[in-house]
């Protein structure tokens, strides 16, 4: 009991001795360094509330409410998500919208799993440069302008017609080359794979090469590293590129009012005519909201198998 005792009054010195350390300019210092962590976290903290928090509320706000000849009308009501469910065309052209999505998802994994795969394990430096820039450079030109490309190539006088005609192939030009599905999920296709192409390429540059090398010595074929090393560890990249194209691809709007036709509208168009000519910005909000929580939803889904397939080294 003694011992306890003197134990607890030489710790109540050392702390009180402490404490009287600490002198008035130590804690001037202590306040100057909250104010300036508080001076740096504000403009942020700032530009997410207005930025990101407020439009939700006010997405929230006007779901609730309703429209009396053109006039918005404050309301409490969930009438605008049911309708979101029960009414058509919304959830048949949300399903289509997700199944354009899936599409360019799965269209853009498979373009850009070989390029990533070959700038990860085959290509030089110097050679990896250059890809990687003209994987970046599409970006650089205007969405409008790639999506035209497109109509062009894809058009009764473009470039595949053409040579179809050029070779005989055809007496007169097709048109189900556009104003479909199909040019519309490989327009998006390709403006949103270098996505594709730079999450699956981060995910292989993980690979140690001393991990083939061994694998190489046991005895391993090519393919059977591949299938066995390469493609299980490169899943979490799929994934998220696959994401990544696939929200991308749900929320368009450009690509099918520019080359798809009226059995192409997706959910983004539909959100757009709520918005201008029908002036229904309730329903707009519901359709904005149920699409925001899918997307975190999906976005939770992926999360987890990426976490499930994720490899350490």
């Amino acid at each position: 009991m003694n011992d306890t005792a003197a134990s607890v009054m030489t710790t109540s010195s050392a702390v009180l001795e402490t404490a009287a350390e600490i002198s008035p300019g130590a804690l001037k210092a202590k306040k100057i360094e909250r104010a300036r962590m508080l001076f740096w976290l504000l403009p942020p903290a700032a530009w997410f509330f207005v930025f990101m928090i407020l439009p939700y509320c006010m997405l929230f706000y006007y779901s609730l409410g309703s429209v009396d000849y053109v006039v918005f009308k404050p309301g409490f009501s969930l009438a605008n998500f049911v309708r979101v469910f029960t009414t058509e065309p919304y959830l048949s052209v949300m399903l289509k919208s997700a199944k354009i999505g899936i599409y360019t998802a799965v269209l853009s994994s498979i373009v850009a799993y070989p390029l990533a795969f070959y700038l990860a394990f085959h290509a030089s430096e110097a050679t990896k440069r250059y890809v990687y820039l003209l994987v970046i450079v599409p970006w650089w030109a205007s969405y409008l302008v790639k999506a035209y490309a497109w109509k062009t190539i894809l058009g009764t006088g473009g470039l595949i017609n053409a040579s179809l005609l050029g070779l005989g192939i055809i007496d007169h030009p097709l048109t189900l080359f556009l104003y479909n599905e199909f040019s519309v999920t490989l327009t998006l296709a390709y403006i949103f794979t270098p996505f594709a192409v730079l999450s699956i390429y981060a995910q292989l540059e993980r690979i140690p090469t001393s991990l083939i090398e061994v694998a190489l010595d046991q005895g391993a074929t090519r393919m059977e590293i591949f299938r066995k090393i390469v493609l299980p560890i490169s899943i979490p990249g799929i994934i998220a590129g696959g994401v990544i194209t696939f929200s991308l691809g749900f929320g368009d709007f450009v690509a099918p009012a520019l080359v798809g036709g009226a059995d192409s509208i997706m959910i983004s168009n539909i959100v757009i005519n709520l918005l201008g000519a029908a002036y229904d910005w309730p329903m707009a909000a519901a359709i904005g909201l149920v699409i925001i929580a899918l997307g975190l939803g999906l976005i939770a889904l992926a999360h987890r198998l990426e976490h499930q397939f994720q490899v350490r080294f």
